[in-house]
């Protein structure tokens, strides 16, 4: 047997032999330089692919989870129509985009799958290739405040139409106030006049100096987690009657019926009032119902367009007008109703039938309503809900929108109301809640009094009892137990901002509808007569709309 050894002896002795060698060598080397280049056009081609197959993922996430929680079939359908954008169709060209839930009900994961035929791997035994990218967002919608159930402020009359996520609501009114109005009266986002100091005032002129005002008004969104065979949306007091924050004005004297009866104490006083004295203009206020449609934009309410025949505008009185209710009331003429109609009633704004699930609006305003509106000085308190049949009304939802503000009237030492809805997904970053002129608690001589605020952390979540770490600007740095001292003195027309910092590990129960629900408490002191209009709002830091894989 011949060794290496001496094969290589032998060509060395005679060089002739070494071409055939190297070209045996040379051939077999270029079958395997060959099949390197073959696989590496065949990888670059998965490289691009899975770089677009990664933008198309990206997108649809993105644009799909705007429609979380609650409608992941919409999600579904704008993240398949972003990847088809992209270049990937679902179903089309051995591709397939497949949007679901991620550990989370406000994350959408989305993975989009295409198999590519390979120029040279059919010579390796590798014909296709299937190649796979993730995307996977999270969506922080604008934060619900003020309720979980199907009415928002006080009810006078509960009955049937209330659902059971109703218990444990707060004891307050809704409030609008008018561009007449002085801003350090209570309502930061309607009140325009800036004759008297207040924050944000750009100037103290008479009016268009408050850099809050936000001329579409206040909104109340109206989630229905089901189809409603027939959805009836009503207004508690939708008129402006000019009765008092008290509701101790002469014109309630002399009632005998417990719905007008004066004083602080009834249930049905909703407290409208004037603001600066008097008002030269009677204050008008306009409801209109708005439905979601598929171009609507969350953070853009005014996106969902108005329900036809959903808008109502009810003129406002003053209170002299109600000086005999039991008999005066019906002549008190209100285009086709009359303020015994409206006056400490709930009167329906709108009917819709069947109203598929999603989400509604509410808009309330009163600028643009005729005549100059800086004659307008007042503030309209009432209250809303929604129903269909009873078995419907647990998937009824009604919150403010954003902001909010509130009247607080009733005589007690504590309330405590739902605040905003702080989901899972908001785990690790900062909820910011902004209080507008707290502190108007009165003791029953009327003197100021301080009160607490304290932000209570959701029962279904594993916080426990109390938040930590919150700070809050500008009146206290640090707050213990996330409570803070509301002093007229020292908030008087002013904001005040607590930082809440939301646990990484946070969790709470989003599928339920009473779930993730921050909650404030508001100790006003011992024998407190509140008389407080506030504002408020709440968001959590950073972007709405994020990639978090």
């Amino acid at each position: 047997m011949t060794t290496p050894r001496a094969r290589w002896a032998a060509l060395r002795a005679d060089p002739s032999q070494e071409g055939g060698y190297v070209a045996v060598m040379t051939g077999l080397l270029l079958m395997v330089l060959m099949g390197v280049a073959a696989f590496a056009v065949d990888v670059g081609q998965w490289y691009v692919v899975g770089q677009q197959e990664q933008r198309a993922a990206d997108a649809a996430a993105l644009a799909g989870v705007t429609k979380l929680p609650g409608d992941l079939v919409g999600a579904t359908a704008i993240a398949r129509n972003f990847s088809t954008v992209n270049g990937f169709t679902n179903g089309s060209n051995a591709t397939f985009v497949t949007p679901g839930l991620d550990g989370r009900p406000t994350r959408l994961r989305v993975t989009v799958t295409r198999t590519v035929d390979n120029i040279f791997g059919p010579l390796l035994g590798v014909p296709r290739t299937t190649i796979s990218r993730t995307a996977v967002a999270d969506y922080a919608g604008p934060v619900p405040l003020g309720s979980p159930c199907n009415e928002f402020g006080n009810d006078p009359e509960p009955g049937s139409n209330r659902s059971t996520n109703c218990t444990g609501t707060g004891q307050f009114w809704a409030n609008v106030g008018s561009k007449g109005a002085t801003k350090q009266s209570g309502d930061a986002y309607q009140d325009d006049n800036c004759s008297s100091a207040a924050d944000r005032c750009s100037s103290l002129a008479a009016s268009g100096a408050n850099t809050d005002y936000d001329p579409n008004g206040y909104f109340y969104t109206v989630t229905l987690t089901q189809d409603v065979t027939s959805l009836t949306l009503q207004a508690f007091d939708p008129a402006w009657v000019a009765v008092g924050d008290n509701c101790d004005k002469n014109g309630l004297n002399g009632a005998t019926d417990t719905r007008y009866q004066p004083g602080p104490t009834s249930l049905y006083c909703t407290g409208d009032t004037e603001i600066n004295g008097s008002s030269p203009l009677a204050m008008a206020t306009q409801f209109t119902v708005r439905r979601e449609i598929p171009i609507s934009n969350a953070w853009d309410p005014m996106s969902y367009p108005a329900v036809g025949g959903c808008t109502k505008i009810f003129q406002g009185h003053d209170a002299n007008d109600l000086n005999n209710p039991t008999a005066n009331l019906t002549q008190i003429s209100q285009g086709s109703l009359k303020v015994s109609d409206v006056f400490r009633k709930w009167v329906t704004l709108c009917t819709i039938g069947p109203a598929p699930k999603g989400t509604y609006m509410i808009q309330v305003n009163t600028n643009g309503l005729g005549g100059d509106d800086t004659q307008v000085s007042g503030h309209n308190r009432f209250g809303l809900r929604a129903f269909g049949a009873t078995t419907e009304n647990n998937a009824i939802a009604i919150a403010g929108y954003n902001k909010m503000a509130i009247y607080a009237n009733l005589p007690a030492a504590i309330t405590q109301f739902h605040l905003a809805r702080v989901p899972p997904g908001a785990a690790g970053q900062m909820l910011k809640v902004s209080l507008f002129d707290v502190g108007d608690s009165k003791d029953s001589s009327n003197n100021p009094i301080d009160g607490t605020i304290t932000i209570v952390p959701p029962a279904d979540s594993n916080v426990g009892s109390t938040f930590s770490n919150c700070t809050g600007t500008p009146v206290a740095v640090a707050l213990t137990d996330c409570s803070l001292v509301a002093n007229s003195n020292t908030m008087q027309g002013k904001w005040e901002t607590i930082s809440v910092p939301i646990p990484s590990g946070y969790t709470c129960t989003l599928a339920a509808t009473t779930g993730c629900w921050v909650k404030l408490k508001y100790a006003y002191g011992p024998g407190a007569h509140p008389n407080d209009t506030t504002s408020w709002t709440a968001s959590i830091q950073g972007d709405p709309v994020r990639l978090v894989e």
